[in-house]
């Protein structure tokens, strides 16, 4: 039996219920293994010592858990595996490398030998940086590696959305050449040092939600055992994309369209992080940050998603800032950002609604309340195809779904191209 492992800090000599490491501490040690008496609750799916103990809990060992020789099946009729191991030898048509990764990619081509190594450097010779270059190899237990650059956005919050076009570009080249089966690798915890469990929910719910009709693995190192761990734990949620977070305190009071984002939630961490980037030092303290729950706008909302994202191959939602008087919130809160209240906040780029990527930006048309406290919303906005604007444009122009500064700025055309998700209240 090897050493206690701590499942809080993953460093040998203690349990989690005794280590003494602050939240914040992010330094990992992945080569370990697990002991056998660390157990995982089978309902709630945490470590024995975070679970809610109630009388229905049960546990299992940790070992028996990490295991994926007894794969739960998805509720979809996706296959989908996460199987220890390497990529190099999953027996699969096509196996996917992260070519902006160096060691990933390196790696691969030391395995598939001279041959590939000579192809992949002719292809970056002649193609434009950053290309899908696709080679196919004899050596490998693979038919094909498909070397797609992927490079996390400068804000968290929209780096969901580039791991999103990914696994979409990825999955079109599969399909479209008649494959079958594909393998990924779990990218953005090492190099890039994003959370583990961010990066599996984001990863295994967009094979879940998409449904693709592929034999689907995503493959963990196998000294990697808390990116397998969550990876696991990602697999056995159903993903819904209806349905708001469940960081909400839900109430019976079916009109409530409010709810606090609690200060000690990672949502509200990514919030404040975000709205910091262009408004550090412009303002004094946020006072509250609420989520919004308006069902009947949030499924339109979701219908424009889905018909963006079938008629334009790729996801195009942005969250971006509005800022506005307090009345203002609460009339967009009951009935959507209204188009023809577009012209108090100027029409430079088109009439329509305007969000913007800097919160500095849209601090100038939130309107403070005679005690100081100003208000601004947090978006989902669907961007779709962006075209310049001018003052003189009163709809969208066709083929178009938003018009720009081309830089910051973007202005919807549609009352439920975007959906207030969050309203940050400050002063």
């Amino acid at each position: 039996m090897s050493e206690k492992i701590c499942l809080k800090c993953t460093k040998p000599g203690h349990t989690a219920r005794h280590c003494t490491t602050n939240d914040t501490d992010s330094s990992t040690d992945n080569d370990f293994d697990y002991d056998d008496d660390d157990e995982i609750c089978a309902l709630c799916l945490e470590p024995k010592y975070m679970c809610q103990v109630e009388p229905d809990h049960f546990f299992m060992p940790m070992k028996l858990f990490l295991s994926d020789s007894d794969d739960i099946s998805s509720p979809l009729s996706l296959n989908l595996k996460i199987n220890k191991g390497y990529l190099i030898n999953q027996q699969v048509d096509v196996i996917v490398v992260c070519s902006s990764l160096d060691g990933l990619r390196e790696s691969v081509l030391r395995a598939a030998g001279p041959c590939i190594q000579k192809a992949y450097a002719e292809a970056t010779s002649i193609l434009p940086k950053d290309s899908m270059i696709s080679i196919k190899c004899p050596k490998l237990t693979c038919d094909r590696i498909l070397f797609l650059p992927w490079t996390p956005d400068e804000k968290i919050v929209f780096t969901e959305q580039t791991l999103k076009e990914f696994l979409l570009t990825a999955v079109q080249y599969v399909r479209g050449e008649n494959y079958t089966s594909v393998a990924f690798p779990a990218i953005g915890c090492g190099q890039y040092g994003f959370d583990a469990d961010f990066i599996a929910q984001t990863m295994i719910n967009h094979m879940k939600i998409e449904n693709y009709p592929l034999n689907i693995t995503f493959t963990i190192g196998p000294k990697l055992h808390n990116i397998f761990y969550a990876f696991q734990k990602a697999k056995r949620f159903t993903p819904v994309i209806d349905a708001l977070p469940n960081t909400w305190s839900y109430t019976d009071n079916v009109d409530q369209l409010r709810y606090p984002v609690a200060k000690n939630t990672q949502e509200w961490r990514t919030i404040v992080r975000e709205f910091n980037t262009t408004m550090s030092g412009a303002y004094r303290r946020i006072i509250r940050i609420e989520h919004i729950r308006n069902d009947r706008w949030h499924k339109q909302y979701v219908i424009h998603r889905e018909d963006f994202q079938k008629r334009l191959g790729m996801n195009t939602e942005k969250f971006l800032y509005h800022g506005c008087s307090a009345v203002a919130a609460d009339s967009i809160i009951k009935d959507y950002f209204n188009r023809s209240l577009s012209e108090e906040n100027g029409t430079k780029y088109g009439c329509g609604v305007y969000f913007s990527y800097s919160a500095s930006n849209s601090h100038v048309y939130s309107i403070p309340k005679n005690h100081g406290e100003r208000c601004m919303f947090y978006a989902r906005v669907l961007v779709g195809k962006s075209i310049l604007g001018n003052a003189n444009m009163k709809v969208c122009p066709s083929d178009y779904h938003t018009t720009t500064d081309g830089e910051d700025i973007y202005v919807t055309y549609h009352d439920t191209q975007a959906y207030a998700q969050y309203l940050i209240h400050y002063e």
